[in-house]
């Protein structure tokens, strides 16, 4: 079993050889967004291999993800699966869930300002 560990979060956990990133992280209590589950159609699971080592992209992978995407580690949650190496990977933030942060911050400032 390898290590996992998932970022910006830091949360790991062990995860069998042949787990979906997408298991080892519900396990963890990790949130990777999707919405076809697990078919590869939705593409919204996409994560960053940071370092470490992750399965070779299945076929259905290197269909829907550009070749370029995977060469800079790219790949879809819902189809990487985990190895016997530990790895680390990154879960791109959602960019609503980044507005809505940047404007609570703001809003803060300009509470603590008055």
């Amino acid at each position: 079993m390898g290590k996992v560990t998932f970022v910006p979060s830091g949360k790991s956990i062990k995860a069998r050889a042949g787990q979906t990133l997408v298991s080892a992280a519900a396990a963890a209590r990790v949130v990777i967004p999707q919405r076809c589950g697990g078919h590869a159609s939705c593409l919204m699971c996409r994560v960053v291999l940071e370092s470490g080592e992750l399965s070779a992209p299945s076929a259905l992978e290197q269909r829907k993800m550009p070749e370029k995407d995977l060469a800079q580690g790219i790949r879809l949650g819902c189809q990487a699966k985990a190895t016997q190496k530990d790895c680390v990977v990154r879960i791109p933030e959602n960019r609503l869930k980044s507005v809505v942060q940047a404007a609570l911050e703001r809003q803060q400032r300009e509470e603590n300002e008055d």
